[in-house]
């Protein structure tokens, strides 16, 4: 009974000290030979030297945005409800 408990702090206590030493633990991504943000070709020239048309891009892009572009109309028909 006693070796249980003591395993089991011994198991919490190494738990603890990982979990602390993952506060500290920051995750960078390094990129060693490919050129900087600056240098890198934008999505859409690459895109469009895939051969993708890129009107066709810009549309579904429009189409899949939240504010649609179209003109409602200005109210309901007055003559409607009559």
């Amino acid at each position: 009974m006693a070796n249980a408990s003591i395993s089991g702090l011994v198991l919490l206590f190494i738990i603890i000290a990982l979990m602390l030493v993952m506060v500290h633990c920051e995750s960078r991504s390094f990129e060693y030979g490919k050129p900087t943000v600056t240098g890198k070709i934008d999505s859409m020239t690459m895109l469009e030297k895939l051969g993708y048309d890129l009107s066709k891009i810009a549309y579904y892009r429009r189409m899949l945005s939240g504010s649609p572009e179209r003109i409602s109309p200005g109210g309901p028909d007055p003559q409607h409800h009559f």
